[in-house]
């Protein structure tokens, strides 16, 4: 059954794209460390 046009406006409006993403993780990044968390280094 295809979704209407409407819903599929709606579903379109809360993804993000690519950029986005990259953007909103590196904020959160800053963030974190702004707030003086430090995840944990991976490599160790």
């Amino acid at each position: 059954m295809a979704k209407s046009k409407a819903r599929r406006d709606k579903e379109n409006r809360r993804t993000l794209t690519s950029t986005q993403e990259v953007l909103y993780s590196r904020e959160f990044k800053m963030a974190d460390r702004a707030g003086g968390f430090v995840p944990p280094n991976p490599n160790s």
